[in-house]
């Protein structure tokens, strides 16, 4: 449970810091060239954080679904090696 709420919270920051990035460049005075490679700056910087995030995600869960087919499967040894001893 605790996992999701932090989970949650790095998302809502993720998103809350760049749509405040993104609004806070749009009204500057800064040339348009300077917004325009600030904001692609900022997109790869975002994507590359996804990116990361899901993988990491990703590699988590397998690691969940191996540990837990190892379980599986050594109950079910078990289970039959006390069928066959009976």
């Amino acid at each position: 449970m605790y996992g999701h709420k932090k989970s949650d919270f790095l998302w809502g920051a993720l998103i809350g810091g760049t749509v405040a990035t993104l609004v806070s460049l749009l009204f500057t005075t800064k040339k348009g060239k300077q917004i325009q490679k600030q904001v692609c700056d900022l997109y790869d910087d975002v994507e590359e954080t996804v990116k990361d995030a899901f993988h990491d995600t990703k590699d988590k869960v397998e690691e969940g679904v191996d540990h837990v087919s190892k379980k599986v499967a050594g109950k079910k040894h078990d289970d039959d090696h006390h069928k066959h001893s009976k």
